[in-house]
């Protein structure tokens, strides 16, 4: 999740299909950020605020200093289905996480949460008070459906394969509300030396993935050599240290609508989709109020041929793995 990650975590306000607010040079503004997980049953929000000078700002974490604030805040949100509203959940100073960790980490936000698993589908409403700017800010989002994999699978004897020229092919089918992907290998191997054995991993990550269709399957293609150069970059040189590769665990992090545009307005900074930088899908605030849910496939199995590639190719022959055979 280093990565997702992907560019998310590092891009942190853009327009979204609510209501947008403008902000001028010299504001003090509300900083919220909210991706509701329906595969968790304890949801966050990171607070904050910031003074925004330029635009330069806009695309930071807001610093520590400037944005600790004494009071406690009125934080809720609203849950609605087609028969109107279902439930309202309240939010609670939440001292058991880290500041700094997760998505959008700033050691200078307040960290809230409560209880509760958002329903794929239903629409949630959020609200949160401050009471020294005498400002309530809200934005409204979807949860998305998690997605169901095709491939991988945890089959037998159906490995993957990253050698150049077969490349793998991810399949899915999205759930609803779904807009933004990113797909992780993540390479679970043995460090052996004189000092005994060290349980590592490296990831493979495709990157963000935008793709606005849920009614039928997608597809995603990785391999060839980015595989073994990705692996040289995480994985030191250490002389007297021999590894094996002991399994493969892919992970799928997917994001709802108001999370995608985010991405895309990210990636297409400066051109006329959005001016980045200025806006923000909440109303009163700047931040993100989306979903985000993470699945995951383990106990997968490289191919013999991309483990002696690993072994002895031109480009990782120096991380010193062993090959097919042990060798």
């Amino acid at each position: 999740m280093k990565k997702l990650g992907f560019t998310l975590a590092m891009i942190l306000l853009a327009a979204c299909n609510n209501e947008v607010s403008l902000y001028t040079g010299g504001d003090s503004v509300p900083v919220v950020y909210c991706l509701l997980d329906p595969g968790s049953s304890i949801q966050h929000i990171r607070l904050g605020r910031s003074y925004i000078g330029d635009s330069t700002l806009m695309a930071r974490p807001p610093e520590a200093d400037s944005l600790i604030w004494k009071q406690e805040y009125e934080v809720y949100i609203e849950e609605y289905s087609g028969s109107g509203l279902q439930k309202t959940f309240s939010f609670s100073p939440d001292y058991s996480l880290a500041k700094d960790s997760g998505f959008f980490p700033a050691e200078g936000m307040a960290v809230y949460s409560s209880e509760f698993s958002p329903v794929p589908g239903n629409q949630y409403q959020l609200y949160v008070y401050f009471p020294d700017l005498g400002k309530m800010v809200s934005g409204r989002t979807t949860a998305h459906g998690l997605p169901t994999l095709v491939d991988p699978a945890p089959i037998p004897f159906r490995k993957i394969n990253f050698e150049a020229g077969q490349p793998y092919m991810i399949r899915w089918y999205p759930g609803e509300y779904s807009g933004v992907y990113e797909c992780i290998f993540r390479i679970h191997y043995q460090d052996s030396s004189a000092s005994g054995n060290q349980f590592k991993s490296a990831d493979y990550s495709s990157g963000g993935i935008y793709d606005l269709r849920t009614d039928q399957l997608l597809d995603h293609v990785l391999g060839g050599q980015q595989f073994f150069k990705d692996m040289t970059q995480q994985i030191p040189v250490i002389q007297d240290v021999s590894r094996k590769v002991i399994s493969v665990e892919f992970i799928m992090i997917s994001g709802g609508l108001d999370l995608s545009f985010l991405y895309k307005s990210a990636m297409e900074s400066g051109t006329n989709f959005t001016n980045f930088g200025d806006y923000s899908n909440l109303i009163n605030g700047i931040g993100i109020f989306s979903s985000r849910a993470v699945s995951r496939v383990s106990n997968l199995e490289l191919s013999n041929v991309t483990i002696d590639e690993l072994a002895h190719g031109a480009v990782t022959a120096k991380l010193n793995f062993k090959d097919s055979r042990g060798q």
